[in-house]
């Protein structure tokens, strides 16, 4: 039966917690994504910030890797490429810090991240770090949600 926009109702998934609903069949991303709603419900403003700006951070690095690997991207670009990825780290970064976050599990791997993005000789360079970062997401994201 369909409801609303198209979706099936049945696949509507809600966190005890929050009241949250949401639409995910992958466990993974549905858990993180659950996760993502405790920590905004937590209505920590500085909480909730740095969230959204590791989620523009992470998604910034995930679209420049498959796109790098699909050989989408001029390889001469790579000083927009190193200073773009690093600005959104450093709205990170700063934002943590402003804001006594830095503390948090995975704040310094994401300083060590920063500076291997600014120091990065080649878009193969950049492109590594997508996993890291995403590693490093997850041990901040559970530092959030326990914060």
């Amino acid at each position: 039966m369909m409801h609303g926009a198209g979706r099936d109702r049945g696949l509507d998934m809600e966190h005890p917690d929050t009241g949250y609903k949401t639409t995910v069949e992958d466990e993974h991303w549905r858990n993180e994504e659950f996760q993502w709603a405790r920590v905004l419900a937590q209505g920590h403003a500085a909480r909730g910030m740095v969230l959204l700006y590791l989620q523009k951070a992470c998604t910034a690095f995930h679209e420049f890797e498959p796109a790098f690997r699909a050989g989408a991207l001029h390889l001469g670009q790579l000083d927009f490429f190193r200073s773009r990825l690093a600005n959104r780290l450093r709205q990170l970064v700063t934002t943590m810090a402003n804001n006594g976050l830095d503390s948090l599990d995975g704040a310094a791997e994401l300083a060590a991240i920063l500076r291997a993005v600014e120091s990065a000789k080649t878009m193969e360079d950049l492109s590594h770090l997508t996993e890291r970062l995403h590693t490093v997401g997850h041990t901040l994201l559970d530092a959030l949600d326990h914060a």
